[in-house]
């Protein structure tokens, strides 16, 4: 019967959960499949999730309710990336000559599906912020942001922090 400023403060806090328990059940989910390089992925999703809001920060977007459903979604699609990377480099192990090979090998082959899921994503969050308006626009936005942010960790981050455990530990085999 009544609106006020309550309801749509309700809302953000709401979403404000929603974000974290996924957040949280991500990191545990990535960390118990797929162990030390689930560790990697986690980094550069905490890396991801800071970058976005820096961007968001650096254009003076006001982070609302659409903007937050961006950032729980960002957060799902970026493990996606990892996890192709993750099963890639394991059926590489089962065929390739060694782990160095594999993770190469992982990284190469995955880059397609992973620049593909993310380019039509993409293409949609431009649709979506053309056509749009209002909170669409601030879905689109913070979408937008969050599949080049994604992009750039899972293919450069999760890959330069395996690169640098593998040079340093040298395993004969890997646990992945």
């Amino acid at each position: 019967r009544t609106i006020g400023p309550e309801l749509g403060a309700d809302s953000i806090e709401s979403g404000k959960m929603a974000c974290i328990i996924a957040f949280v059940a991500v990191l545990v989910f990535m960390a118990l499949s797929y162990g030390l390089f689930g560790i990697f992925a986690n980094i550069a999703l905490i890396l991801n999730i800071g970058l976005i809001f820096g961007v968001l920060s650096a254009i003076g977007a006001t982070l609302t309710l659409p903007g937050i459903a961006g950032i729980v979604l960002t957060i799902g699609m970026a493990v996606d990336a990892n996890v192709l990377i993750f099963e890639r480099i394991r059926e590489e192990l089962k065929t390739a000559k060694g782990p160095a090979r594999a993770i190469e090998l992982g990284y190469e082959r995955a880059l397609s599906a992973i620049l593909d899921a993310n380019v039509t994503t993409f293409i949609t969050a431009a649709i979506l912020f053309a056509m749009g308006s209002g909170p669409v626009r601030g879905f689109s936005i913070t979408l937008g942001i969050g599949i080049l942010t994604s992009v750039f960790t899972a293919i450069f981050v999760t890959r330069l922090l395996v690169i640098m455990w593998f040079e340093r530990r040298r395993p004969k085999t890997l646990e992945v």
